[in-house]
């Protein structure tokens, strides 16, 4: 059996019905809502009048407000934004401080280094020229190469070691030292005698800034033989010379060789008792006092202290000497060496 088939013939307003409408634009004065007739909204079949489509217009509302809501919440708040620049803040002020702390121990660094520096080379030369210093209390030995101009001279060197002696403004409780030292003679000139000297001094310094300070100093005198020939002839054939007659200039032919020097300390083993053979402040003329026949001296003990640069800053110079900021800050170098013995 067949069925039949049943067709609709659908109005053109039907067909109009079926499809979305759109919303019609409010104008600025009022809103005239829109009006739909039955005939509009039935359906041919069932009778059934739709629904009005606002439901359509409130989801499309909703959903720009939702993303107005999502753009909201996208952005940065004012407390968000001051609250990351004061983090920010303090990273950058530990970074700058870390920065700063790390810049000061690379110059503390540099200004030690140099400090060990200058005392390594102050060392070096003072073992050198102490190493072959002259003293004599006798005539020449058939050794000696001294020129025959000396024979029969006493030959002295000058020690010191309290408050005052030769040097302009010898640091207290620290050794000076003077002597004569032999030198290959240069050209036609046949002076072959030096002298030399070595003690510790106030003095002005430039620091790496710019800035000037007083401070104390390792001081190396010296007259080359050229220059001193003249006054050692001359203090030689003298009755009862002096030092200041034989090392004469001081401040003029001294340099520093080292600097925010706090302790100098020579010792010259010249017996092994403790009352024969001392070496006394002033003129000595034989570094070994004892004929007992024991230790005939020919060692020299010598000690160094220096401060480096950034404790020298903070120290003055009424406690530069003071023996507990010696022992704290300063660094030490203690060597001997061998000298003539006579």
């Amino acid at each position: 059996m067949r069925t039949p088939t049943h067709s609709f013939a659908l109005s053109p307003q039907s067909k109009l019905s079926n499809l979305p409408h759109p919303t019609p634009a409010k104008s600025a004065k009022s809103a005239t809502p829109t009006t739909f007739s039955s005939k509009q909204l039935s359906h041919p079949a069932s009778g059934r009048v739709p629904q009005p489509r606002d439901s359509h217009i409130k989801i499309l509302r909703s959903s720009a407000r939702f993303t107005e809501t999502e753009r909201s919440r996208a952005a940065f708040t004012l407390i968000e934004l001051m609250a990351a620049t004061t983090v920010l803040s303090v990273i950058l002020l530990m970074m700058v401080g870390m920065q700063d702390q790390m810049s000061k121990a690379w110059s503390n660094a540099n200004r030690r280094t140099d400090a060990t520096r200058e005392a390594r080379a102050a060392c070096m030369l003072m073992a050198r020229d102490l190493s072959t210093f002259a003293m004599r209390g006798k005539a020449f030995g058939r050794f000696d190469s001294f020129q025959t101009n000396l024979t029969n001279a006493g030959v002295p060197f000058y020690y010191f070691n309290g408050s005052g002696g030769i040097a302009p403004g010898g640091a207290p409780n620290c050794a000076q030292f003077f002597g004569l030292i032999p030198q290959a003679s240069k050209g036609i000139d046949p002076a072959d005698i030096a002298l030399v000297g070595y003690y510790i001094a106030l003095a002005t310094n430039t620091n790496v800034n710019g800035f000037t300070n007083t401070s104390w100093n390792l001081f190396r005198y010296y007259i080359a033989p050229s220059n001193a020939a003249a006054g050692i002839a001359t203090w030689l054939s003298t009755t009862n010379g002096t030092a200041t007659a034989l090392f004469t200039n001081i401040a003029t032919n001294s340099e520093i060789l080292a600097r925010n020097a706090c302790n100098l300390q020579i010792t010259i083993y010249g017996s092994t008792t403790a009352t024969s053979g001392q070496i006394t402040n002033g003129l000595n003329f034989s570094n070994n006092g004892s004929s007992s026949g024991f230790y005939r001296g020919n060692k020299i003990g010598l000690e160094l202290s220096f401060y480096p640069e950034d404790v020298a800053q903070k120290i003055t110079n009424s406690t530069w000497m003071d023996t507990a900021n010696i022992q704290k800050y300063a660094r030490s170098f203690e060597f001997k060496i061998d000298c003539p013995k006579n």
